[in-house]
Parts: C-alpha cells; structure tokens; sequence
C-alpha cells in the first residue's frame, strides 16, 4: 500500500490507491440504572432559580419517561437550609458552587454536588439525570 498525504496528494494522476479495511466492534453504551429504592427527593439551588427550573424540567421529564418514582425541583439558594431538610440529594448549580462547602457542612448526611457545568449547560434531562444517579 502507497503511502500518500492528506486528502490523496502525492498519488500520481490515475494511480488507484488501495486501504486496508478495518472491522471495528461498535460497543452499546449501557444504559445508566438507578440505584435507589423508594422515593427519591432531589433539590438544586442556584441564585434565582431561573435556569435550574429548565434544567430541572428536563430532568424530571427523564425520571418520568424511565417511570422512576423521583421528584426534583429547583430554588434559589436562599431556601436552601429549609428546602434541603425534604430532600435525598442536593445539587447546586454551576453558577453558585461557593456555598457547597456550607451545604455539606449542614447536612454531612446528605449527597450534595455542584452540578458539572458541562452537564448543566447542555439543558439536557438524560445528561442530569445520569449525574444524579452517579451520586447514589
């Protein structure tokens, strides 16, 4: 077999160039299970709760279409002391990850994380719903 550069350049005009065809086995991404029995309670907080209530709704539409017996429901970080008390797992948004410290420090019991802003950012309830799983 000819060595040749990008896009066929140095093969003389009319030469054909022969490549080797090579089989490769297309693994299926395995779906992500839950791992929880029961109710399962998430919160995400950030500032105002604007952006995190799409993000949310998204994530609860996943939930939904996989028939999980999970809630999640966004506030601004204000009710975080109250709000967090109800739930299983607490996320806080991208844009508010300085008090993540403060929230473990309360509730040490509890899963708490920042959501990834990779995650977040694509709005995608799939992505989120994958990430809280990975927490349990």
């Amino acid at each position: 077999m000819k060595n040749m550069g990008l896009f066929g350049f140095g093969k003389k005009k009319g030469e054909s160039i022969k490549a080797d065809i090579v089989k490769e086995k297309v693994q299926e991404k395995e779906s992500v299970e839950p791992k929880f029995e029961g109710h399962l309670t998430v919160r995400i907080f950030c500032s105002a709760g604007a952006s995190t209530s799409l993000w949310a709704r998204n994530v609860q539409k996943a939930m939904d279409e996989k028939g999980l017996d999970a809630e999640i429901r966004a506030y601004s970080t204000s009710v975080v002391y109250e709000e967090g008390v109800k739930a299983d797992v607490i996320l806080i948004g991208p844009q508010t990850r300085y008090v993540e410290q403060d929230v473990k420090n309360k509730f040490p019991e509890k899963k708490v994380a920042v959501v990834p802003v990779q995650i977040f950012g694509l709005m995608n309830g799939e992505k989120g719903l994958e990430f809280i799983i990975s927490l349990l």
